[in-house]
This record gives C-alpha cells, sequence and structure tokens, in this order.
C-alpha cells in the first residue's frame, strides 16, 4: 500500500518552505487531509509539465519558481552524492514526479471544497474506548463539536515502485540557499535500497546528516561528538582516556552486547563509532579512501563483512582498521570535514511547456490515488471521496481515448487501492499488453490471475502448467523493473507451492536470489525453506532455516521455523 510522510516545517522531499506554519494536526478537533485540487474550482493559470533524467514535474507556478525549485532540487541531490552516491540510493524505474502549486490558488478552492467534499464528516458514532476523538467530539458524553479541516501544505507519498511530492509554493519568495533535503526523506532513499545496505551505514548516514551544512558547491560536517558532550571533552582532553572502539567484526555485524545491563549504551557507542566510520572513509584531500570505502559498503549489502573483505576494499585488517579509526578519533572531535564534487554543478536544461490533458490527468491522479491509503488509515470515513476525485481525474483522459500504458496501469492501482480488484482486472491486462514500466502493475496482475485460477480449480487448489506461467509471466516481468519487489518473490513461492509440476532447481533458484536480495524478511525466507524442503534440496533448505532462526522478529514466527527444522532433521539423507 502507498505510504506518506507529513512535513510541517519544510518539505519532506527539499526545502521548499511551508507557506503558513502549520500545526493544524496538533490542535483539538482540526482535521489534517492531504491537498484535494479539483479543476473545475481551481481556475487560474495552466498545468506546465516538464521532463528530467530523473523526475517529471507537473507545475502550476509560474515558470521562474518553477525553474528555481527545480535547480535548487538537483544542486542538492548532487551534494548528497557526495555522502549517499546514487549506487547506493533506491532506484525506481517510475521517474519520480514533482507537483508545484501557486499558494495564491489555494484558500479559495480550499474553502469550496471542503464545504462540498466532507460535508457531514460529523455524523460519525462516538469513539468506543471513551477517550477524546481527535476528530473533535471531544470526551464521552460531550456533545459534538465541530470540526475544522485544514489542507496539508507539503506532503512526500510513496508506493512500492513509485514516489511522488506534492509542495505549495508562493511564487517569488525562496530563499534556495536555505533549503535542504530533509533526513527523512535521505532515509527512505537509503533505506529503501536494494539489496539492503548494511545497519552500521544508514546508522551512521542518518546520524551525520542532520549536521551538515549544504552550501552552493560544498557540503561540510562539523567535528564530531565521541558518544556525549562529556566524553567529548574528555577525549579531547586527553586521548588515551577515551572509551575504546567496539571490536570490528561484532561492530560490523551489528552486535552491540549480549549483556541487556550494557547494550543501550554500548548502542551509543556503535552508533557514535558508524559515524567515526563514515567520517574516516569521506575524508581527506580528494577523499583518498573515499572509492575502497564506498566499495566495501557496497559488497557489505550483498555479502558479509569480512577481515578479507576490508582487506580487498580498504586495506586493512581488522586489527589495522581499528588502529586506522583510533588514530583518526582525536582528528575528528576537532576538524570538520568539507566536501565538494569532482567537477562543478551543472543544472540541466529544463524546457517547460503546457502540460497535456494525458498528463495532467496521469501525474495527479497518480497523486490522489496515493492520498487513498493515507485518508483511509486516518480518516476513513473520507477515504471514499478521495477514492472518487482520484478516479474522476484518470477517466478524464481515458474517456478521451488516451490509453497509455502509465495511465492505464494507474487506473488499475487506483481502482485495487479503493477495494475494487474486480474492476482493475481490464486496465492491468490492457497496460500488461502495452509493456508498461511499473513493477507494482504485473505484481497486481499476477496476484488477480492466482486468485482467479485458485478460486475455480478443482484439484485442491494446484495449478496446470498452463495457469502458473500465466501467473508467472507477470512476475518474471516485474522482476526485471526497478525497484525489487521481495512480494514477487513471495507471489513465485505461492505459485510452485500451488503448481501440480514440480519446480526444477532453476525454478527454485529464483527464490534463493529473492532471499539475497531481502534477507531480512521472514516471510519470504519461510517461503523459500519450505520449498527447497518439499522437494528435497536438503542443504539449501537448512541454509535458509538458520537465517529464519536468526531474523525471526518474534516467538510465533521463531516457531515457524523451528517447525521446518524438525522437518528437515526428519528428512531421508539427500542421494
Amino acid at each position: 500500500m502507498p505510504r506518506c510522510t507529513v512535513g510541517l516545517l519544510l518539505s519532506l522531499a527539499f526545502g521548499v518552505p511551508a507557506l503558513r506554519p502549520v500545526h493544524a494536526a496538533d490542535e483539538p478537533g482540526v482535521v489534517a487531509l492531504p491537498p484535494f485540487m479539483v479543476e473545475e474550482m481551481a481556475k487560474g493559470p495552466p498545468w506546465r509539465y516538464a521532463r528530467s533524467p530523473d523526475f517529471e514535474i507537473l507545475s502550476r507556478c509560474d515558470d521562474s519558481t518553477t525553474r528555481q525549485l527545480t535547480e535548487t532540487y538537483h544542486r542538492l541531490h548532487r551534494l548528497l552524492a557526495l555522502v549517499l552516491p546514487e549506487p547506493l540510493q533506491v532506484k525506481h524505474a517510475v521517474p519520480k514526479t514533482i507537483i508545484y502549486y501557486d499558494e495564491e490558488m489555494r484558500p479559495a478552492a480550499s474553502q469550496e471544497i471542503i464545504a462540498q467534499l466532507l460535508r457531514g464528516a460529523d455524523s460519525r458514532p462516538p469513539p468506543p474506548d471513551g477517550g477524546p476523538d481527535l476528530g473533535g467530539r471531544g470526551f464521552r458524553g460531550a456533545a459534538p463539536a465541530p470540526r475544522r479541516y485544514s489542507f496539508l501544505p507539503n506532503m512526500r507519498l510513496w508506493d512500492k515502485d513509485a514516489m511522488a511530492i506534492f509542495a505549495i509554493v508562493r511564487n517569488g519568495e525562496l530563499d534556495a540557499d536555505n533549503m535542504f533535503l530533509t533526513p527523512d526523506y535521505v532515509a527512505y532513499l537509503a533505506k529503501s535500497r536494494t539489496p539492503v545496505l548494511p545497519a552500521w551505514f544508514i546508522a551512521g548516514l542518518m546520524g551525520l546528516y542532520p549536521k551538515i551544512k549544504f552550501h552552493r558547491e560544498t557540503l561540510t560536517m562539523p567535528p564530531a561528538e565521541w558518544i556525549s558532550d562529556a566524553e567529548t571533552l574528555v577525549l579531547k582532553a586527553d586521548p588515551k582516556k577515551a572509551r575504546p572502539l567496539l571490536p570490528l567484526a561484532a561492530f560490523l555485524r551489528g552486535d552491540s552486547s549480549a549483556n541487556a545491563q550494557t547494550m543501550a549504551e554500548n548502542l551509543r557507542v556503535w552508533a557514535a563509532q558508524a559515524e567515526l566510520f563514515i567520517r574516516w572513509g569521506l575524508e581527506g584531500k580528494g577523499s583518498p579512501r573515499r572509492e575502497g570505502f564506498l566499495k566495501f559498503v557496497e559488497r557489505s549489502s550483498v555479502e558479509l563483512a569480512t577481515e578479507k573483505l576490508a582487506q580487498d576494499c580498504l586495506g586493512f585488517d581488522y586489527a589495522g582498521l581499528a588502529e586506522q579509526l583510533t588514530a583518526f578519533l582525536p582528528v575528528a572531535v576537532r576538524k570538520d570535514v568539507t566536501l565538494r564534487p569532482g567537477a562543478p554543478i551543472k543544472l540541466p536544461p529544463l524546457p517547460l511547456r503546457h502540460a497535456t490533458d494525458g498528463e495532467i490527468a496521469r501525474i495527479k491522479g497518480d497523486w490522489e490515488r496515493l492520498e487513498i491509503d493515507y485518508v483511509r488509515r486516518r480518516y476513513p470515513e473520507l477515504a471514499p471521496k478521495y477514492a472518487e476525485q482520484a478516479r474522476r481525474t484518470l477517466l478524464r483522459a481515458y474517456d478521451r481515448d488516451d490509453r497509455d500504458p502509465r495511465l492505464l496501469a494507474i487506473l488499475g492501482l487506483c481502482e485495487i487501492d479503493a477495494g475494487n480488484p474486480v474492476a482493475a482486472r481490464d486496465y492491468l491486462e490492457a497496460a500488461a499488453r502495452l509493456d508498461v514500466v511499473r513493477p507494482r502493475a504485473w505484481l497486481e496482475l499476477a496476484r488477480l490471475r492466482l486468485a482467479e485460477h485458485l478460486a475455480a480449480s478443482a484439484a485442491g487448489g494446484r495449478l496446470d502448467a498452463g495457469q502458473a506461467a500465466g501467473v508467472l509471466a507477470p512476475l518474471f516481468t516485474a522482476r526485471g523493473q526497478l525497484p525489487p519487489l521481495p512480494e514477487v518473490y513471495e507471489l513465485i513461492a505461492d505459485v510452485w507451492a500451488h503448481s501440480a509440476v514440480p519446480p526444477t532447481p532453476g525454478h527454485l533458484a529464483v527464490l534463493s536470489e529473492g532471499v539475497s536480495l531481502f534477507p531480512r524478511r521472514p516471510s519470504l525466507v519461510h517461503r523459500a525453506a519450505a520449498l527447497f524442503l518439499e522437494h528435497g534440496h536438503v542443504a539449501e533448505a537448512a541454509a535458509f532455516i538458520d537465517l529464519g532462526l536468526r531474523i525471526a522478529p518474534d516467538d510465533p514466527e521463531r516457531a515457524r521455523f523451528t517447525e521446518l527444522q524438525s522437518l528437515l532433521l526428519a528428512a531421508p539423507p539427500a542421494k
């Protein structure tokens, strides 16, 4: 399902100022909603469109403001790459989309929209738990208080395979020098990357990033803090009295302590050491260690971080690396680190033109589709209104015979997100016939095909060869598009679990690929272990069961792997 983050002080995508400080979500009786753009009510300048290698823009601001925002977006991302290079960021086959909306157009439209869209929203029953209702009814027994509504000015929403940004902007009042990519957005780029980055790198990056100062052509990390202010003062006074580093093997594994009494304290040391390691890897004139350090990070995401890997990438065994970091620590707490690109940042051209009806419907409609889940989670009684608006926007182009495969895919996903899978099927099949690039669309189509076959199956839910192939085909298409989706591999496992035709070792190797991409996903690891065990591949099953027991988040999940382990021990030896 789509996910969301809301920013009130600054835009979550980058530093678009919130035009008025918005704290509506914190006020009793105020419901903060995603923006709701009704074209018929928001007369004004035409929508403008631009495309860059990284994103599509749909703007209702003047061209000068649109260019300034986009240039800042580009510049900040080039600077971010100094600490989080593009290969370490999540990749989407679907370009990111950004919608800029002129602040001057918001007030009148919002009042009319709220009056028409949300009329009758206070007719809900009182909260069942007797507690205060954030929707504004007050405490149990109190007379209903009228709810007030506010539209959030800046939001970032993302789905399994796409991300979109919405920002309300005041023309001519931008301060590019004080804009920045927010920590939440940077965390999304790093944590959503596949294969997953090592935990120490993500922790160190997110500890460092809020302290970084962006300038026009450089970024600067201020002097480090070692664990706490007090410990930093001790270190500055006498480096020999500083708390020692954690052993490198345990640090790289993410182990802080087996002793619960010291674990919290060691976690602080671990986090500080992660920041120190990143500083060390990037520090120095010309960043001499940068290439080897980033190679170490990237390889650690697909293989175990071993002493040999450190030697290969960094040129030091664990003892030598510990000496390097220990010697660097007193320098790090006194010295800032300034990084700059190898070449001046060149801003790409941004040819703006009037958006077509199809572009408006597709980009705006996909944004409105993403809003559905956000609203459903918080104000479920309003979700149908948002679904209606998304459907209306998308059908405006479809009814004019627009058959862009991207539009068809979004229409199908919109019906899935609105809870109408039957209505989604034709749109998704049509998008598939046009070879759409949209991993989630292929995933949802496979789910619908599998559900149809299982519902009609008379052989105990078993799929014949043709049915299995019909479900696997869209899954393998999704597998070839970015980002990789764990649900694709899980559904591949489900197909083979229901297939009357046994999978070959080559078929099962795809599941091994999935586990290598998502090694911390118990549901996928369990499916893979069960299938390998069922079809006699004992060694592979044992490895997956061992992994599952290590990553299981709770006792019920661990019990599932323990049950498989019992079956494994009872299995006949491999021939």
